[in-house]
């Protein structure tokens, strides 16, 4: 049954930093623009009508409220009371999860105490040593946000808020990167690869030896980081590496990232709309608009959204590589938005594809290194080698994909004009 268990609320348009690599203000779409600044509670409470009908449809039992934005401390102390009162007390028999991501530079006391108060679940964005984060994570007049950013870590450990995400930087080195992230001294850590695609490729990246079997700049980064991370016998919860270990080992199906796990993940915009996730938008302008809203729809309506349907279903709608290479049931083809070019849609691997594939075979064989015989003859997985598993993906033709998955796949380009989207 295809259920939607996690809405990201985007209660905020606006920003109080202007991130060089935010793919929503800085990777070329503008809709934002068009929106309220805020969420207003009106919206919050229509939504919570139309959840709880969902619910009850599809026999959810869980739910993940991500707030989000922008910088979703920008909204009221007081609108997060209201939204997690009518959420809890219009839709009955499920499990809450309630979550936020924020920039950390305005999380003080009060902040704190309001959410541990709530139950939420605090996240901080910190992208490594200040001399890296201040030359991305900056205010609108160019000056860097590390130390508030460390202040509101420190801060946020005395409330229990232990959860810190970055994104990868290959200008740190591995070790210095490491180093950063043991002085912050938090329990639980994740990486995010850069938003990007074929026709705007992360830094690192040489547009003409994307995926060629000699040029892996990120998979080279987070092996090394991966070797430092193995050996540190006091380590840090990395979720990105956990995830992997666990993919290899068939002790989960995955996230949004990697993995065979359909996609559940909703977007409400400050005027209602619903989309499908916004990192999307790193593709091109408009991509992720629609026609729904949540006044005017119901939250099922999602699933006839073309673009949804394709990222709902992205570790099964993949392209013919991807379909006939022995780590997909790991990658899953990686995450939509990075399948992206103008020339064919998302009919495409990964930017990151040969960097997983090397990154998968290090894990994979160093797992089986580690273990004894018998251990090793009793699992269903096999070292790896790089390079014969590039040269087979290039080669195998074995499994065709279906005309009309191709068909999908292809019809989200920039210059496709006949989607007739209201902004």
């Amino acid at each position: 049954m295809k259920k939607i268990t996690s809405f990201v609320l985007k209660v905020a348009s606006r920003c109080n930093l202007n991130c060089s690599y935010c793919y929503m203000y800085n990777l070329g779409d503008n809709t934002y623009l068009s929106q309220p600044k805020f969420m207003s509670i009106e919206t919050i409470t229509i939504f919570a009508m139309k959840l709880n009908e969902y619910c009850i449809r599809n026999d959810v039992k869980y739910l993940q409220i991500v707030f989000h934005g922008g910088e979703p401390l920008l909204w009221s102390m007081d609108n997060y009371k209201k939204s997690v009162e009518i959420f809890t007390k219009t839709i009955k028999n499920v499990t809450f999860d309630f979550a936020l991501q924020t920039n950390g530079v305005t999380l003080d006391d009060k902040w704190c105490q309001l959410f541990k108060n709530l139950n939420i679940r605090v996240g901080i964005s910190m992208d490594g040593p200040k001399k890296h984060h201040d030359k991305y994570r900056v205010f609108h007049n160019g000056k860097g946000s590390y130390d508030k950013v460390m202040t509101a870590i420190e801060r946020g450990k005395k409330y229990g808020f232990n959860s810190i995400l970055s994104v990868v930087n290959l200008d740190i080195s591995p070790e210095e990167f490491y180093d950063e992230l043991k002085n912050l001294d938090v329990q639980n850590f994740n990486l995010l690869l850069p938003d990007g695609h074929y026709d705007n490729l992360p830094d690192g990246f040489h547009s003409d030896k994307v995926n060629t079997i000699d040029h892996t700049p990120y998979a080279d980064w987070l092996i090394e980081v991966f070797k430092i991370w193995k050996t540190d016998t006091n380590r840090p919860m990395i979720r990105f590496f956990r995830t992997l270990i666990e993919l290899i080992m068939g002790e989960q199906i995955g996230d949004q990232m990697l993995g065979t796990l359909t996609n559940g993940v909703a977007v409400l915009e400050t005027n209602g709309a619903l989309e499908v996730s916004d990192s999307i938008r790193a593709c091109y302008e408009g991509i992720t608009r629609n026609n729904l809203n949540i006044f005017n729809n119901s939250i099922e309506d999602l699933h006839d959204d073309p673009l949804f349907e394709i990222y709902f279903n992205s570790h099964s709608m993949l392209n013919e590589k991807c379909i006939n290479c022995l780590l997909s049931n790991i990658c899953g083809g990686g995450f939509l938005g990075n399948r992206y070019s103008n020339e064919n849609g998302f009919d495409n691997p990964t930017i990151y594809c040969y960097d997983t594939i090397k990154l998968v075979s290090f894990i994979q064989n160093d797992i089986l290194s580690s273990l004894p015989n018998d251990i090793n003859n009793s699992l269903e997985i096999h070292s790896l080698d790089y390079a014969e598993m590039v040269h087979e993906i290039n080669i195998s033709t074995s499994s065709k994909i279906d005309k009309s998955i191709k068909n999908k796949l292809n019809s989200f380009k920039s210059n496709v004009k006949e989607r007739n989207i209201t902004c």
